[in-house]
C-alpha cells in the first residue's frame, strides 16, 4: 500500500511539473520593463527588434498619463524617428471602450505594445477584466513584446504597487497593493527604485507576500525572455530581493514584518537572473 501511494505521488509530481513546464514554454513573447526616467537607446532598440524591427507594428497605450494626448503624440514621434513605419497611440478612456469590438480588433494586428508612465491605477481601472486585457495576454503568449516605463512597469506584476501607503515603516499592510496585469506572476515590480529611495515599500511587500521583489532604477530595464530568464539592461542597477530561503518568525506584535535570511542582489547591465 505504501509503495503504491509512493508511486502515485511520484506520478502526480511529474504531472504537475509537466504542466508547469508547459505553461512556461507556452509563452513566446518578451517583456521590456523600464524603471522610469530616461529611456536608454539600447533598451528601446531591443523593444523594437523584438517587435519586428522596421516591420514592427507598435500600439502605444499612454493612458497612465494625465496628459495622455500629448504623451501619445510624443511616443508616436519618437518611435517613427527610430524607423518604425506603423505606430499608433490608442486613447482608451474606460473599460467600456476596452471591451468594445472595435478596440479589440484594432489592437489585435500589432506586434508590440508599449505602456507609458503616469499613474498605474489609471491603467488597471481601464483594462483589468476586459477583452483588451485578454488580448494583451494572448498576444504575449503568441510572441508579441510588451514594454512599459514607470507606471507601465508597475502594472507588469500580478501584485501591483499602487503608490499609496506609509513607506517609512515595515509593517503589515503599510503599502497598498492591488492586482496588476500579471505578465510577471512570481515577483513584484517597483520602479524609480534607487533614485526615489523605495526600498522600504518593496521590502514590506516581499515579506508580507513571500515573493520576489525587483526594484528597477531609472534608465534601467529588465528584459524578461520566454522561459523566465531575465537580463538587466541600461545605465543603473536592479535590486533583487529573494525570500525563497528566508524564515518568517512570528512576532508578539502581529503587524510587524520580520524575516531572517532574505537574499539581496544588486545587478547591472549584462547580469541575469531567473523568475
Amino acid at each position: 500500500m505504501q509503495k503504491r501511494n509512493f508511486v502515485l505521488f511520484i506520478m502526480l509530481l511529474f504531472a504537475f511539473w509537466g504542466c508547469s513546464r508547459q505553461t512556461d514554454d507556452s509563452v513566446k513573447g518578451n517583456l521590456i520593463i523600464i524603471g522610469g526616467g530616461k529611456r536608454p537607446a539600447v533598451v528601446m532598440e531591443k523593444f523594437l527588434e523584438l517587435a519586428g524591427g522596421q516591420q514592427a507594428r507598435i500600439a502605444v497605450i499612454p493612458m497612465a498619463s494625465e496628459y495622455y494626448l500629448e504623451s501619445g503624440q510624443d511616443y508616436e514621434k519618437e518611435l517613427h524617428g527610430m524607423g518604425v513605419a506603423e505606430v499608433k497611440a490608442f486613447y482608451i478612456l474606460d473599460s467600456t471602450q476596452a471591451n468594445s469590438d472595435s478596440v479589440v480588433q484594432a489592437l489585435s494586428r500589432y506586434t508590440g505594445f508599449y505602456f507609458g508612465g503616469g499613474d498605474q491605477n489609471r491603467l488597471t481601472k481601464i483594462f483589468l477584466n476586459t477583452r483588451s486585457m485578454e488580448l494583451f495576454h494572448r498576444k504575449y503568449r503568441e510572441g508579441a513584446v510588451l514594454g512599459g516605463t514607470s507606471a507601465g512597469a508597475a502594472i507588469m506584476s500580478k501584485i501591483m504597487i499602487t503608490g499609496d501607503g506609509n513607506w517609512s515603516v515595515i509593517r503589515k499592510d503599510s503599502v497598498i497593493a492591488r492586482p496588476g496585469f500579471g505578465f510577471v506572476d512570481r515577483a513584484i515590480i517597483d520602479q524609480h527604485f534607487v533614485k526615489r529611495s523605495r526600498f522600504n515599500r518593496l521590502l514590506a511587500l516581499v515579506i508580507q507576500n513571500k515573493v520576489k521583489g525587483v526594484g528597477i532604477d531609472e534608465s534601467t530595464a529588465l528584459w524578461v525572455k520566454p522561459g523566465g530568464q531575465v537580463e538587466v539592461m541600461g545605465e543603473s542597477c536592479v535590486l533583487l530581493l529573494d525570500p525563497s530561503k528566508a524564515a518568517f518568525p512570528e512576532q508578539p506584535y502581529h503587524d510587524l514584518l520580520t524575516a531572517k535570511g532574505l537574499q539581496l542582489s544588486v545587478l547591472h547591465a549584462g547580469d541575469y537572473f531567473k523568475l
